[in-house]
């Protein structure tokens, strides 16, 4: 069996950064996964990025201390990240010791792993005295990596130093990937996200190429589950899938991007951890219901449907495939004259999300809750949005009648006017998930059943 070197998690997105409580459990999970390495790097810890010569005060030393040994009687190496590009001049002696300075005083906690992110700054030289010195980008950020880990290594014994370069996905073969991959020292790690920023698969020819570029194994920085930017309306909690298991034979390790929902992402995180561990012997649907089955016990037939309504993502980037199923399933029944049969398997499928729903909302640990409600919300709405247009086409049959009676009417009306209510509270959610396919299909059935009312007050067309 072969696993990768590094397994790791990478505190990495945009947004709120996780409490030291949310790290404390997710070290603790990492170590009973097999995981080695976590590094902090939240984008919007402002002594992270946009302040970063500046350091830490004394209750997040004091905290982060102890997060630090939570690694080390947990197995996991805990890393520190500046990201400094925004604002750092490469040629600046000053800018260069705050930097190594900043590192080293981490080191009085324990951490001996440091890495440098030039990711998501603009491609080019500001200040002027670095345009007269170096004669691209990626001179300048060799410069001053190297710089480091000159500096590093005169203090300290053993450690680690890891880059993310600026351009740091696509096909590996820029002038600027050229010059990095020569210039950096090569006992220092290079960080690489596939062919896209958050890539649906990462194959092995990837992998040889921007090992091949970069002249050494890169580590995978896998934005997945991560949920910022564009993505927050969704919950990645979908199988880990798209990773060849050939990329062990040309990287150094993966780590993987969370969401901010800390606990959520275990989900992903746990199933992951086979993966990394075990790539060739590795089975994402086994790994998915075996991880949900560990973090939320008892109600593993709740979450795999949760799960399936809310796949949407990156790596799963089509329509969650059981919203398409029922109502393939629908259409198949209607068009041979079941129609009976038809509404009853619509009837299933809406008692089935709201019975979980329940169950969830009842049983579910708290801090899964918690992150997760708003999803949950959305999903008893899709239930209630299918039970009452079970409804509406249960009483529709009432209409075709010759003669239908005026409370019969009223009543499809008054269901209609729910459907649309609960429909309008849809749209207003802050959440994306299965529900596009029920969408059309709900408002189908809702047009359709009010073209009966146009008709019969003759104001058609």
């Amino acid at each position: 069996m072969k696993g990768f070197r590094i397994r790791g998690v990478v505190e990495g997105f945009y947004g709120k950064p996780w409490s030291m409580e949310d790290r404390f459990d997710i070290i603790q999970f990492m170590g009973d996964h097999g995981y080695n390495l976590y590094i902090y790097a939240p984008k919007d810890d402002e002594l992270h990025r946009f302040r970063w010569r500046e350091s830490y005060g004394d209750d997040f030393v004091k905290g982060f201390s102890m997060v630090v040994e939570k690694g080390r009687q947990c197995g996991v190496d805990v890393a520190m990240a500046i990201s400094p590009g925004l604002t750092v001049e490469y040629s600046s002696e000053d800018d260069l010791h705050t930097f190594v300075g900043k590192l080293l005083s981490f080191t009085e906690m324990g951490v001996k792993s440091f890495a440098l992110f030039y990711d998501d700054i603009p491609f080019r030289l500001s200040s002027q005295r670095d345009k007269e010195r170096f004669k691209s980008l990626a001179n300048a950020q060799v410069f001053f990596a190297n710089s480091i880990f000159e500096a590093l290594k005169r203090e300290l014994p053993v450690f680690d130093f890891i880059i993310c370069p600026t351009e740091y996905h696509g096909r590996a073969e820029s002038e600027y990937i050229r010059e990095l991959g020569e210039g950096l020292l090569p006992d220092i790690k290079i960080m690489w996200t596939g062919p896209q920023v958050c890539s649906q698969h990462i194959p092995e020819s990837d992998a040889i190429k921007a090992s091949v570029a970069f002249k050494r194994e890169i580590l995978y920085w896998d934005n997945y589950p991560v949920n910022d930017g564009s993505m927050i309306p969704e919950l990645h909690i979908g199988p880990y899938v798209g990773r060849d298991p050939e990329i062990v034979n040309h990287s150094c390790g993966i780590v993987l991007n969370p969401m901010n929902q800390a606990h959520a992402s275990m989900i992903v995180l746990g199933a992951a951890a086979d993966f990394l561990n075990d790539p060739y012997g590795y089975d994402a649907t086994i790994s998915w219901v075996n991880a949900m089955r560990r973090l939320t016990p008892g109600l593993i037939d709740e979450m795999l449907l949760f799960g399936e309504y809310s796949l949407i993502s990156p790596i799963h980037p089509d329509q969650s495939e059981r919203p398409r199923k029922v109502i393939e399933e629908f259409r198949t029944l209607c068009f041979q004259g079941r129609l009976e049969e038809a509404i009853a398997w619509l009837e299933k499928e809406a008692r089935t999300i709201l019975e979980s729903v329940k169950r969830l909302k009842d049983k579910l640990p708290s801090v899964f809750l918690e992150e997760m409600a708003l999803w949950i919300y959305e999903f008893e709405r899709w239930g209630e949005a299918l039970s009452v247009t079970v409804e509406i086409l249960k009483s529709r049959l009432k209409l075709y009648v010759e003669t239908p009676e005026k409370r019969d009417l009223q009543q499809v009306r008054e269901l209609i006017e729910k459907a649309e209510t609960t429909m309008m509270e849809l749209t207003r959610a802050r959440t994306l998930s299965g529900g596009n396919v029920y969408r059309e299909f709900i408002m189908e059935i809702l047009i359709r059943t009010k073209g009966y009312f146009a008709l019969k007050e003759r104001n058609w067309l």
